[in-house]
């Protein structure tokens, strides 16, 4: 098709090429870009050299921050070390002070509380515990629980033995165990053997297995004497307490419990003081673990020593800390180490191109790195260090000269720092294209030049759900394929950006290709409207529909008249549990047969279900035929037999009524032609009459009996005429013949108007009309000319057939969005008709018919007001006479 050539095949292949490399760019584009970003490069470094990057700043407070603390917590050691070998850490006053690494020099380092332990002890220990605290975190166990016997005295303190201790306490006489006497009830109920014939420690063992599964978790197990049966312990009970094995002694103890037990401030809390220790061992952990930079302090006599990463030589990065109080120094370069030569030292930083010197005040901090923040190593300072005067100093070497991690960033900041924008660039325009060519795709896919139909290839026919998976365990497998390969690749790869590339290329690469797979074809299935036809889903679920399509057959049948189906139910279940109950008493071992007699049951109530069911069906359509619906035919689908012949016979019986219904229509509809035609051929003769005598008028006759022959002769003309208006006008008001002119009209305003019309007739048959209209707006959606003749009509009833000397009341209304119009009067004759019958063409409301109506006014009325959508209604009450007509009211 001319025009169209951008749907060709060749033009699809060329943009799905440039779909995968515009994908692939931006992938590795972006990756590129998150990776610089990662190193610390940002986009506002472009131009600036590294000491002058974000980057450079950001890890310099980094690393003097760690020096900082790494000299803190050697200070820490260093006042430990340094306490003498009679000092001690109490655990009460650890645990009073909260003790941190940053107030462990608070500490007095004397025994207050009876539990302490020697602070060469803990730093030994410690240097083990790091190693308990990484199997913690690797997952191991930390601890164990620890069995321990709790005596209480009659005073209410605690004695703790260990377990095993203890049964050997008893076991050796030393100890008498007198066993509560529930507890030996207890076993000997539960046991072969009775509890006095056991061992002791065997009882010991009972005793501890009856109180371990106790209710209750504080249940003595009884009391205990010495040798002389003197009672020591009148309770003792098992605890299960966390603890750990104790490589040091507390002072003045063999073990934790044993300090426990002479301590009057840590009695009967064992738990709580293994966990202080805890904290302690975790506290002095931690600040070892911190000495990273391992530098001793350095005395007035410059005795020098460093190591780690930091050490002259292996780094860049000079630092030097000296608290000027002490006169102490802390650096990891030898011609710096002397405090007499500060001033001069701080003088050679000073020159270096990168340096930043920290004092007590911020205002006297200098630094020539651009937005260096010294207001964290100050704060560093102020928390961690006991000095108010000292001065921190960092300088770089910015040649670079020694090969360490700074040196590596500043080769990395050089390289990638002019990569960053055109990456980012790269990865945009990348997106964008892929963008336009996936739009492109999407409005081709499934067109071809030659017409506008869509066409769907082998793949676009498969199940949704089915191809769906397909592509996604394809691609799945083969990214898994490919990632394994990439990273067990012997190829050695020796820089990441190889490693990035190949990875975003393969993966990128078999990835877009198995996107553009699924996603056109989604797209082709959802433009041919077969995304959900061509489902699995819904495939099963038609199915399904198919294979429950009588039950669910059945399941209606029972849903309607359910009251009658319970009942045939329960007779039938009633029956069936006797039949059962009878064949279970006088046979047995006939399971087969019951089966068979079960499933022969079952098919008899659905027979009886379906039956009562076709009676109900055969019921509904008689109540309704008989409510007048007589196109209504009973299904004839689910029945059977003679329900099925006798629907039959009801549906032609409908067909036949509604066949006479239509005949009797059609018969009226003639006679209401018939009453129009010849009412249309009367007007021609009466029309030559009316203008005949109208011309003989015109002469002026002298002789009375002529003019009174003349008036009489116009008058019956005049009337005649009125009437066969009136039967044409109702001829076309009841078959609906009327054109309607729809508008809004304002009704009190007509009403009104009307009123007008009609006062000199009221007068003349002294009527006094009593008006009663509303204030609100009464605006109804009408054909004013009609409206004006069904109004004319009604009021011209009134002057007809009221009684003279009476009231007339008018009132409109205007409520629930609803204009009511009423008139009542009083019925010169007597009315012995009903209200429905005065709506009738030709009736009137003198039986003797004297009057001058012709008995149509009141239909033409109704008719009128009904085509036009409102409602006409006559009410008497004796000879009171009301007609009210009502519209809704127009918003």
């Amino acid at each position: 098709m001319k025009g169209k050539g951008y749907r060709s095949n060749v033009a699809k292949a060329v943009w799905i090429v440039i779909v995968h490399l515009a994908a692939v760019a931006a992938v590795i584009c972006a990756a590129f870009f998150v990776m610089i970003y990662q190193t610390g490069i940002r986009l506002d470094d472009r131009g600036k050299s590294y000491i002058q990057s974000e980057g450079f700043r950001e890890r310099l407070n980094s690393r003097g921050t760690d020096i900082l603390e790494s000299l803190s917590a050697k200070e820490d050691i260093n006042y430990l070390t340094n306490a003498g070998s009679s000092a001690v850490i109490d655990l009460a006053e650890f645990k009073e002070k909260e003790i941190n690494r940053d107030s462990l020099r608070e500490l007095s380092f004397k025994n207050t509380s009876g539990v302490a332990y020697s602070v060469k002890d803990l730093l030994e220990w410690a240097q083990d515990w790091a190693g308990v605290g990484e199997r913690y975190d690797d997952g191991g166990s930390f601890g164990d629980i620890g069995q321990f016997i709790q005596c209480k005295t009659s005073d209410g303190s605690s004695h703790y033995f260990n377990l095993n201790d203890f049964k050997k306490l008893v076991t050796d006489g030393l100890l008498k165990v007198n066993y509560d006497q529930d507890i030996m009830e207890e076993y000997d109920d539960s046991y072969e053997t009775k509890f006095a014939e056991k061992t002791e420690k065997q009882k010991i063992d009972a005793a501890i297995e009856l109180g371990y599964w106790s209710d209750s978790d504080s249940r003595s197990l009884g009391s205990i004497t010495d040798k002389e049966h003197n009672t020591e312990y009148p309770e003792f009970y098992l605890q299960e307490i966390w603890c750990f094995t104790e490589e040091f002694k507390p002072q003045g103890a063999e073990s934790l419990p044993d300090a426990v037990n002479s301590s009057t401030e840590w009695n009967g809390k064992l738990e709580d003081a293994y966990s202080e220790l805890a904290k302690v061992l975790d506290c002095i952990r931690t600040v070892q673990d911190d000495i990273n930079v391992s530098d001793c302090a350095i005395s007035l006599t410059s005795v020098y020593h460093t190591s780690g990463d930091y050490e002259e030589g292996s780094t860049n990065l000079t630092y030097l800390f000296a608290d000027k109080e002490k006169k102490t120094i802390y650096t990891n370069r030898k011609a710096y180490s002397s405090y007499s030569q500060l001033e001069q030292n701080l003088e050679k930083i000073f020159k270096e191109k990168a340096y930043a010197v920290v004092y007590p005040e911020l205002s006297e901090c200098v630094t020539n790195i651009p937005d260096a923040d010294l207001q964290v190593w100050n704060h560093t300072i102020d928390q961690s260090f006991d000095t108010k005067d000292f001065v921190f100093a960092v300088s770089v070497d910015t040649k670079f000269s020694v090969a360490d991690s700074m040196a590596d960033e500043a080769e990395n900041y050089e390289t990638y720092s002019k990569l960053m924008f055109p990456m980012l660039a790269g990865a945009i325009f990348g997106s964008v294209l892929w963008l336009i060519g996936m739009v492109w795709l999407t409005v081709t896919a499934g067109r071809k030049p030659k017409d506008e139909e869509i066409h769907l290839n082998g793949f676009d026919r498969w199940y949704t759900e089915i191809a769906a998976g397909a592509v996604i365990g394809i691609w799945l497998a083969g990214t898994i394929i490919s990632g394994t390969l990439i990273a067990n690749s012997s190829l050695g790869y020796s820089h990441a950006v190889v490693t990035v590339i190949v990875t975003c290329l393969i993966c990128g690469t078999y990835t877009m290709a198995w996107f553009l797979i699924g996603y056109l074809s989604l797209v082709r299935r959802i433009k041919a409207g077969t995304l959900w036809k061509n489902s699995l889903i819904r495939t099963v679920l038609k199915w399904i529909g198919k294979c429950s399509g009588k039950l669910s057959d059945f399941a209606r049948a029972f849903s309607r008249n359910t009251a009658e189906k319970i009942k045939v139910l329960l007779v039938g279940g009633a029956f069936l549990f006797l039949q059962f109950l009878i064949i279970g008493c006088g046979f047995t071992g006939a399971g087969v047969f019951l089966i068979i007699l079960l499933i022969v049951d079952a098919a008899a109530v659905i027979f009886i279900i379906r039956k009562a069911d076709g009676l109900d069906l055969i019921m509904d359509g008689l109540k309704k035929i008989s409510d007048g619906e007589l196109q209504y035919k009973i299904k004839t689908d689910t029945l059977t037999g003679k329900q099925k012949v006798m629907a039959e016979y009801i549906n032609n019986i409908g067909s036949g009524l509604d066949a006479a219904v239509e005949n009797s229509l059609k018969k009226e509809r003639m006679q209401t032609e018939l009453i129009t035609n010849v009412s249309h051929d009367l007007k021609t003769p009466l029309t030559s009459i009316i203008n005949y005598v109208d011309l003989m008028k015109r002469e002026n006759p002298t002789d009375p009996k002529i003019q009174e022959y003349l008036r009489i002769l116009d008058e019956k003309s005049q009337r005649l005429k009125v009437l066969t208006e009136d039967v044409v006008e109702a001829s076309k008001a009841s078959t609906g013949n009327i054109k309607l002119e729809m508008n809004d009209i304002d009704f009190v305003e007509m009403v009104q108007q009307v009123i007008g019309e009609f006062e000199e007739k009221f007068q003349e048959k002294n009527l006094t009309m009593m008006v009663h209209f509303t204030d609100e707006p009464s605006i109804i959606y009408a054909d004013g000319q009609r409206m004006w003749r069904v109004l004319e009509n009604v009021f011209g009833n009134v002057v007809k057939y009221a009684m003279e000397g009476t009231r007339v009341y008018a009132e409109i209304s205007n409520r629930n969005k609803k204009v009511t119009f009423s008139l009542k009067n009083i019925s010169a004759q007597p009315l012995n008709i009903s209200a429905d019958e005065l709506t009738e063409r030709f009736i009137r409301g003198d039986v003797a018919r004297n009057t001058e109506g012709s008995g149509l006014g009141l239909s033409i009325a109704k008719s009128l007001t009904e085509l036009q959508g409102g409602e006409f209604k006559l009410y008497l009450d004796g000879d009171l006479f009301k007609v009210m007509i009502t519209f809704a009211a127009k918003n």
